[in-house]
């Protein structure tokens, strides 16, 4: 298979992009274009149409999870960073990709909860509400005091009648190579307080390619000690799919800075530091487990390329 490749593309982010263009191709979509640093205007495969994409929401797999994505916008929290030309025109970005692979059971709450509940039994007994781009404490330094947020929130109720929360990040072609922002007090202290990392694992937190895992899993932390929703346990999910190398070597450097992590065994406790690596592949599968449906087979033939198998 050919690869559009674009400038500082990893192997991965080359095979991602070429799959949406194989997908754009394969629906008959009018190819879009972006802007570059030079401000040319080029286009791209991965990319749709502005104004066929607005009209006919054709990012997105099903009528449903367009309507989710409406919804979304509307009720948007102030703050939420959802760029709506991305979120519609760019098929490879990791925004729609949420939506997409969240927004039926964001949909339907039942099937969410035979989503999650067979995914973490010990902890999920019912799934009462999926939100997008949510975060609780945008610019609160009672939180984490910056703008951050979850891409995926999920309240649920667990077997004992508590309240929880999952807060997801979702990835896809990223390579974590952004630069780092420029670290806060307040994210010292909360990994301070937490009694979850090494003690002389800051400095390399404020690093590339981990800051930002570092940022979104205090997050969760935050969210966890936070009394405002009154949640009784939470945990966090970095998403990314398996063959996405940059992204997996960052999460393993990451845990690498936890007190529970084990050198020999290459583990450590994802109870206790509520963190937990999960590939977008195996929930690509579930999803096809509880629903033989087009909308999931297309879903693993966009973001996977399970046709090319």
């Amino acid at each position: 298979m050919t690869t559009i490749k674009v400038k500082g593309d990893t192997e991965f982010a080359a095979l991602a992009r070429q799959l949406q263009d194989n997908w754009r191709k394969k629906h008959k979509l009018p190819i879009g274009s972006y802007k570059n640093v030079k401000g040319e205007v080029i286009e791209l495969g991965n990319y749709i149409a502005k104004k066929h994409a607005f009209k006919t929401g054709a990012n997105f797999l099903t009528a449903n999870i367009l309507d989710v994505v409406i919804k979304a916008l509307v009720n948007k929290e102030n703050g939420a960073k959802i760029e709506k030309n991305r979120l519609f025109t760019n098929l490879l970005s990791s925004q729609p990709l949420a939506f997409n692979l969240f927004g039926e059971l964001a949909h339907d709450t039942k099937l969410a909860t035979r989503f999650f509940h067979d995914l973490f039994p010990d902890r999920i007994l019912e799934v009462e509400k999926i939100l997008f781009e949510h975060s609780s404490g945008r610019g609160n330094c009672e939180y984490t005091c910056d703008h951050s947020a979850f891409d995926v929130f999920i309240k649920y109720k667990t077997k004992t009648n508590t309240k929880g929360f999952v807060g997801i990040e979702v990835k896809y072609s990223e390579n974590l190579k952004d630069k780092p922002s420029t670290p806060k007090t307040r994210y010292n202290e909360i990994t301070i307080e937490s009694g979850l990392f090494k003690p002389d694992s800051l400095e390399i937190l404020q690093q590339r390619p981990i800051q930002q895992i570092w940022r979104d899993h205090l997050l969760s932390i935050a969210h966890l000690r936070h009394k405002k929703e009154g949640f009784d346990e939470g945990f966090f999910i970095y998403l990314s799919p398996k063959k996405n190398v940059e992204c997996q070597l960052a999460v393993n450097q990451y845990t690498m800075q936890f007190k529970s992590y084990d050198p020999i065994t290459k583990t450590y406790d994802e109870k206790v530091t509520g963190f937990y690596i999960r590939y977008l592949d195996d929930f690509i599968y579930k999803l096809r487990q509880l629903i033989q449906d087009k909308w999931t087979k297309e879903l693993a033939d966009r973001y996977l390329g399970e046709n090319l198998k």
